[in-house]
């Protein structure tokens, strides 16, 4: 017969079947949980005793996962199969993979929605879910063809949950001149009007960001170990993206600015915060008071990171493999796609001039 009780604070559940007695901790100190997770164990025990596989349930089944899985990835990867779990397990907790259906999938879609996920975050975390089926069906915890989540997300690109189309927002130079100017210490303001300290970095990080083309988490994790100023480059270390270190060469602007930054004595990040003397983690609102100041809209951190690769593109001549070591891409097909809109640029610049052209001869 089965049975509840507590071992200190956490509920365990006991249980006879076929003679044998088995003991399980379920993990919880609230009992109502405790209850449902007893019935989804003795629902398992019921299974194995009649030779079929046990209902496996989607917190064990992220365990494992977490475990097994997410160990093998890169940092930014676990990082975001992680957030996406988080979203995942407030929905379907307390259920089993086979109970997790279209109709579940519909729910789970609706309140991301209602709480403001975009539709491009929903398909990572249903690609997240995904990928946890395909480890369950490699674990042979459940069938091949048991997973759902493919058919829903080909069935649902066509009704809005599909990746937004890839930016290809970039400065032009007299948008960087105003940008920087707005991002000068005295013209950074709060709302009280006095110049606001914790933003005084932001005009530096700007400039680093477009002569690098460092992504955020590689521009505000900087440090000056990673400097070399005497050679002119930076080393990335292996916390990026791609997991692969790189070298990123100084230009005479980033040099200088890096030569009369201030170091903490304490910390060996370049960009420390005089309010708190740790590290940004972002400036984005510096950046947004920059931007409201110079007038320009629709302009993120990761923009300027490309801004640094169209001007390696187009002003300095670069190749499209030597821009994709720079920015640290995983392939030059990536690069290839990721500037593809600078080819459709320079066609409608050259239509354009062409057909200025034709109509100031036919005036003459």
């Amino acid at each position: 017969m089965p049975n509840i009780y507590r071992r200190g604070k956490i509920w365990w559940g006991c249980a006879i079947r076929q003679g044998r007695k088995y003991r399980r901790s379920l993990k919880t100190a609230n009992r109502e949980i405790a209850e449902r997770r007893l019935r989804q164990w003795l629902g398992e025990l019921e299974a194995i005793a009649w030779g079929d596989k046990p209902r496996r349930t989607f917190e064990e089944t992220s365990e494992r996962f977490v475990r097994d899985h997410l160990t093998t990835l890169k940092l930014r990867g676990a990082e975001r199969y992680f957030t996406s779990l988080k979203h995942l397990a407030a929905h379907f907790d307390g259920m089993t993979l086979d109970q997790i259906k279209s109709a579940q999938l519909s729910e789970f879609e609706s309140k991301r929605r209602g709480d403001g996920a975009s539709a491009g975050t929903i398909r990572r975390d249903l690609a997240c879910l995904s990928s946890l089926f395909t480890s369950a069906i490699d674990w042979e915890w459940i069938d091949d063809g048991s997973n759902p989540v493919p058919s829903f997300l080909r069935r649902r690109a066509n009704r809005g949950l599909k990746e937004a189309p890839a930016r290809t927002r970039y400065l032009s130079v007299d948008e960087e001149a105003r940008l920087i100017a707005a991002a000068s210490p005295a013209n950074l303001r709060n709302k009280n009007g006095r110049q606001a300290g914790k933003w005084t970095c932001c005009r530096e990080a700007i400039m680093v960001a477009i002569d690098t083309g460092l992504r955020r988490d590689e521009l505000f994790g900087l440090c000056w170990s990673q400097i070399d100023l005497k050679r002119g480059v930076i080393s990335t270390g292996t916390r990026t993206k791609s997991g692969r270190s790189r070298m990123v060469p100084l230009p005479a602007r980033t040099a200088q600015i890096l030569t009369h930054l201030p170091r903490a004595l304490d910390s060996d990040f370049v960009f420390i915060n005089p309010d708190t003397g740790t590290r940004y983690v972002q400036l984005n609102r510096g950046l947004k008071a920059a931007m409201r100041r110079a007038k320009i809209k629709d302009l993120c951190w990761h923009d300027l990171r490309r801004t640094a690769g169209c001007r390696w593109l187009q002003r300095d001549g670069r190749s499209m493999e030597e821009v994709s070591i720079l920015l640290g891409h995983s392939s030059v097909a990536v690069t290839e796609a990721r500037y593809a809109f600078l080819d459709a640029e320079a066609v409608a610049r050259g239509l354009f001039r062409s057909q200025n052209r034709t109509q100031g001869q036919r005036m003459w």
